[in-house]
């Protein structure tokens, strides 16, 4: 689950001509986003490895939660300081630093502040949209692809050095909807034990 953890860093991208598409109708004046998803997660040869289901709240910038729900729960929390981690089967939780957890990873593409294209160099590609990352050596994801449906992000897939590809569908999609604060605080349960990932 944690290879999903999503993107940061880069310079300024120049947008093109096609700018006024559905890539930018979704990401311009992006406030949140909520949907249920299925993630599903392929090796090289396109054999599946993993599939799980869930629902997904971003808050821009910097707050976001993965609810993983089939077929096991795990919870992927951003509060914008903190990066928890919470297994409710093993009663375990593990918190890191959220900007050095995040840094190099596809997850601030959805919840970071800055605009894609100062992140990813954006080219189109039938009827997705390639991003690839500028700065090569220290990203876990080869190139990633986004589709919408009337501005509305519906498919996300990315691949990593060794081709394993990680696509995930999402359904009932809402934009710029009012989401609760409440929603990006975690306290873990009484009797978790709470790891705190510490790395140099």
């Amino acid at each position: 689950m944690a290879r999903f953890l999503l993107c940061l860093s880069l310079a300024l991208f120049a947008a093109p001509a096609w700018a006024a598409d559905d890539f930018d109708a979704f990401f311009d004046g992006l406030r949140t986003f909520q949907a249920e998803f299925e993630q599903v997660v392929r090796d090289a040869q396109g054999n599946e490895l993993q599939r799980s289901r869930g629902r997904l709240s971003i808050a821009r910038p910097g707050r976001f939660r993965w609810d993983y729900e089939q077929p096991y729960r795990q919870l992927l929390l951003g509060d914008g300081e903190r990066l928890w981690t919470y297994d409710p089967d093993l009663e375990q939780a593990t918190v890191r630093p959220q900007q050095e957890a995040l840094a190099g990873t596809p997850a601030l593409l959805l919840s970071g502040g800055e605009h894609p294209r100062k992140l990813f160099e954006v080219s189109k590609e039938g009827g997705a949209y390639l991003l690839t990352p500028r700065k090569k050596g220290d990203q876990p994801f080869a190139s990633l692809r986004l589709s919408f449906d009337k501005g509305v992000l519906t498919r996300m897939e990315f691949r990593d050095e060794l081709g394993q590809t990680t696509e995930i569908l999402f359904h009932h999609a809402r934009r710029n909807v009012r989401l609760e604060p409440g929603l990006f605080r975690f306290e873990p349960p009484v009797g978790t034990d709470v790891i705190e990932d510490v790395r140099n």
